[in-house]
């Protein structure tokens, strides 16, 4: 994993993106100044840019944490101004638990898609490749070739945007892949077209086996969509 710190205000628009994205997540602060309510965005950004999301994906990915936990905190302040009142202060309590439970899941998701990431990268390491036996395995000669074959590009290391979508909401995925493209009864969120359509047509190892969930699924399509599975 990465073990210097990122800056705290980086440039670019990617940069400006997420932050953008970030700051309409963001619950307002009641009674705060402008200058109060830039320096808690700016607070939050800091927090998006330690997470240390790699693409846009990830940064929009740890944005959706970082607001999680900023609405977690605020239904706990809620619930602190409702002493007078036991049910709102009940109601404040259950909705800061919910929103930091989603929060804490949205982390764990970031953490596998970044260690999944660091264990393919670590493959190619010097070092790996010797503890494997790379170094001492018999070399031979190429033959002579009238003209040098193009060097192939470098394999990537990264997911695909279907992929990530698989490993964060694996049931969505499976469910959408089953009924080759979104479910009649959609109950969640679509994720856009590109999306759907790789995680239908995908053949990806991680793609695959979504297709283990299908019996489950096909159980709960609408019966119009099950002859197509």
């Amino acid at each position: 994993m990465q073990t210097t710190p990122p800056p705290s205000n980086p440039s670019g628009s990617n940069y400006r993106a997420a932050f953008a994205y970030l700051c309409g997540l963001l619950p307002p602060l009641p009674g705060a100044s402008p200058d109060a309510q830039a320096t808690n965005e700016k607070d939050a950004m800091d927090q998006v840019v330690a997470l240390c999301p790699m693409d846009a994906f990830e940064a929009r990915l740890a944005a959706r944490i970082v607001a999680m936990g900023a609405h977690a905190d605020c239904a706990l302040r809620s619930a602190s101004r409702a002493a007078n009142d036991p049910m709102e202060q009940r109601r404040c309590r259950a909705q800061a638990a919910s929103m930091a439970r989603q929060s804490d899941a949205a982390l764990r998701s970031l953490h596998r898609i970044q260690a999944l990431r660091e264990k393919q990268l670590a493959q190619t390491h010097p070092a790996a490749m010797e503890r494997a036996g790379y170094w001492f395995r018999e070399a031979t000669a190429p033959e002579p070739a009238p003209e040098p074959a193009p060097a192939e590009p470098p394999a990537q290391a990264e997911l695909t945007e279907a992929e990530k979508y698989a490993v964060i909401y694996p049931d969505r995925a499976a469910r959408i892949r089953a009924c080759r493209g979104l479910p009649a009864r959609l109950d969640f969120g679509p994720p856009e077209p590109e999306i759907v359509e790789a995680l239908v047509s995908g053949t990806s190892p991680i793609l695959r086996e979504l297709d283990q969930r299908r019996e489950v699924v096909a159980g709960s399509a609408p019966s119009s969509l099950k002859s197509k599975v």
